[in-house]
């Protein structure tokens, strides 16, 4: 697939020194990416949106994923200030100093924007340097992580989201307008909820009742879609371990990769965090089922830590925002999420099906026989470990 080159496109910006080396970076499914190194051994981070996805050439998507996620970076920067380029520019000038209001989480991070071009769709950011995806990090093929550092990993994450939903849930009349983010609306639609309903019609071990899962999901998205508009917040809107890097030897969570920033409800951030915490537990303990085993305490961390902060710090908030519908929900798609990872292949601890790097085949292991039972239970409604947010 085309990609300009890196050096192009900084060559007119406060960055064109950065010219010594790219190194182009994998890891996520839609952008182009690359570390860019200067003379002096600096480094940034050059993010290209194109008009399809760069894991998928041939699925389209709008360029204007960039802009939402640049509006995150300048509402989500806090007290760090705005580089010229960008405090030109109205309504980021004015979600940068929006963002200043909002509590900061300590030891969580969010990269610096450092420069943005609407016009070629790219932006140049803070380099995190060469720290892990949470799903990298903790993986069977890495040394056993103590439970400390993975509890201290979701107490933060559900902390600094609460912080972003009880902040959003006050400020909602001035960032409806900047986080209506209909690409990643769009893209929820055809590639998970389609996919989902096509997958479950097909897998053997739900053909028993494919037509009450898929029903659940048309009851779950016909929801969602008409919810009332006092229940919606900020979301991060992709937040899965992917997007989570933790930096064992400084202490701190980073939190990357804000293209489906949006307004909706809580499900979306709650749901999906879980959604991969579970699993990945899943992957690391050959032992655990998840059908007769506790909930795994980073789990049930995460939604602790979210429910305390919000609770203590935006009472209101939480009371608008978390209630035992707000929980099904969050339910409902942290099976779906489970679910739709399963049915393309993810999640195998067996070594028995093929990997998705060989193509989205879903699984058939003993793993899919653990699994997907289990999460089309949530998917049918039931809340479980979920009643820990009220």
């Amino acid at each position: 697939m085309y990609a300009p080159s890196p050096f192009l496109l900084v060559k007119d910006t406060p960055y064109a020194s950065y010219s010594v080396s790219a190194t182009r970076l994998t890891g996520g499914m839609i952008n182009f990416v690359w570390r860019l190194e200067n003379a002096q051994g600096h480094t940034v981070v050059l993010k290209y949106a194109s008009d399809v996805m760069s894991a998928y050439p041939n699925a389209p998507m709008s360029t204007e994923r960039l802009e939402f996620e640049v509006r995150g970076l300048c509402l989500l920067n806090g007290p760090h200030i705005l580089a010229p380029s960008l405090s030109e520019t109205p309504h980021l000038r004015m979600l940068a100093e929006l963002g200043m209001l909002m509590p900061q989480t300590p030891g969580v991070h969010v990269p610096r924007l450092l420069h943005y071009d609407s016009k070629r769709h790219f932006a140049v950011l803070e380099d995190l340097g060469s720290l892990q995806p949470y799903n990298e990090w903790n993986s069977p093929e890495q040394p056993a992580r103590p439970l400390e550092d993975l509890v201290f990993v979701s107490r933060s994450v559900g902390q600094w989201v609460a912080r972003l939903h009880g902040f959003g849930a006050g400020h909602m009349h001035k960032l409806l307008p900047y986080f209506v983010n209909t690409p990643a609306r769009e893209f929820l639609g055809s590639v998970f909820y389609d996919t989902l309903r096509k997958r479950i019609a097909e897998h053997p071990l739900l053909m028993h009742d494919k037509c009450g899962l898929v029903k659940a999901v048309d009851e779950f998205v016909e929801q969602t879609q008409h919810a009332d508009a006092a229940s919606k917040t900020m979301l991060f809107g992709d937040l899965w371990s992917g997007s989570v890097l933790f930096d064992p030897t400084k202490r701190t969570v980073n939190i990357v990769d804000l293209e489906f920033a949006d307004t909706g409800l809580i499900f979306a951030d709650i749901g999906h965090f879980a959604a991969h915490l579970l699993p990945t537990h899943f992957l690391c303990n050959a032992s655990y089922n998840p059908a007769t085993d506790p909930c795994p305490e980073p789990t049930i961390e995460f939604l602790r830590a979210y429910k305390e902060t919000l609770q203590k710090e935006h009472p209101e908030a939480y009371h608008r925002l978390v209630t035992p519908e707000a929980a099904r929900l969050s339910a409902v798609f942290f099976g779906m999420e489970i679910a739709r990872d399963v049915l393309t292949g993810y999640w195998c601890r067996c070594g028995k099906s093929p990997s998705p790097e060989n193509g989205e085949f879903p699984l058939s292991c003993e793993c899919a026989g653990l699994l997907l039972p289990y999460a089309a239970q949530f998917i049918r409604g039931n809340v479980s470990f979920f009643k820990t947010l009220y």
